[in-house]
């Protein structure tokens, strides 16, 4: 992970599926770090007013060492002010309403100048064990939530039959595309939460994913591609931009591996929503096959389409 970065973790999941319960969790497992916590909906976590030290414009300094902040700012007002050298803290934490969208608030950490003092560590999604499935089936924002996230907490099953445990992991698989999902209650994972480096480069291009993987389920879907052709860098730009800047609202993340003409390092890309960042990977080993690897995730999005684009790219 970047050094010097504070990172960021982005707590999502539909209306009562354990967030609170979560937080508080992360709050007693990791007595010695001191977390900043944007609230999406300020009063969620009622603050015990002996703990308040200070407050001012919507931001809460606490005697056990944290800063509770309330969005009534922009997002990136706010990171602003938490960036100044008033408050020191060793993690953000953003827990979202139960009917957000997590994707537009991680844009705001993606693209060049964005996040400048934080880097994106990664997305839990609270999923209730009991609601899960007609969550899913009804409510497009808990599709969004689950494909989006780098980790699925199902939670609560300690309320639920075996049946339904299982119905609910089979239906959850189908839209977490890339994300283990781990059964628990109370939030406890037993597992550590907050160095997952979902959008860190290096372990990016150590990981990456399956090219023959093609995952689709009712409208979201996920599609992987492989070129040994190098790709020409001005087609690619001019290509992507142009991609993000119509399909935006359609496409959630996409994440790759590059190998770029004339290039001696690989090249990673990603993106949410319009934003996006590139890095340089490391070195191209002698004897090493370059090849380009990358995953579209979405909705509605075409396989044949996005192959085609990529393949106009190509040397």
């Amino acid at each position: 992970m970047t050094k010097n970065k504070i990172p960021v973790t982005i707590i999502t999941g539909f209306l009562g599926a354990g967030k609170t319960t979560l937080l508080n969790v992360l709050i007693a497992e990791y007595p010695n770090k001191k977390f900043a916590i944007i609230e999406n909906e300020f009063g969620d976590i009622p603050i015990d007013q002996e703990l308040v030290v200070n407050a001012n414009d919507g931001i809460f300094e606490l005697s056990n060492g944290c800063i509770c902040c309330s969005l009534n700012v922009e997002l990136g007002e706010l990171l602003q002010k938490l960036a100044q050298d008033t408050y020191q803290f060793d993690h953000l934490i953003i827990e979202t309403t139960g009917i957000a969208e997590p994707d537009g608030i991680a844009a705001a950490f993606i693209g060049p100048n964005k996040g400048s003092k934080f880097i994106l560590d990664g997305t839990i999604c609270l999923a209730d064990a009991y609601d899960v499935v007609i969550n899913l089936q009804e409510r497009g924002e808990a599709v969004k939530q689950v494909a989006f996230s780098d980790l699925i907490l199902l939670n609560k099953v300690d309320l639920v039959t075996a049946t339904q445990l299982e119905e609910a992991m089979q239906l959850l698989s189908k839209y977490a595309v890339e994300s283990p999902i781990i059964p628990c209650n109370f939030g406890k994972a037993g597992r550590d939460l907050l160095s997952l480096r979902a959008y860190d480069s290096d372990r990016l291009e150590n990981k990456f994913l399956n090219p023959a993987h093609h995952h689709h389920h009712s409208d979201m879907v996920a599609h992987s591609f492989e070129f040994k052709e190098p790709i020409l860098a001005d087609k690619f730009e001019h290509w992507i931009n142009m991609l993000l800047f119509m399909s935006s609202q359609q496409l959630y993340r996409i994440k790759g591996v590059l190998n770029l003409d004339g290039e001696t390092h690989k090249i990673i890309f990603q993106s949410v929503r319009s934003s996006s960042k590139i890095e340089l990977g490391s070195s191209w080993m002698e004897g090493e096959i370059r090849k380009s690897k990358i995953v579209f995730i979405g909705s509605q999005i075409k396989k044949e389409s996005l192959e085609k684009g990529l393949k106009s790219c190509l040397k």
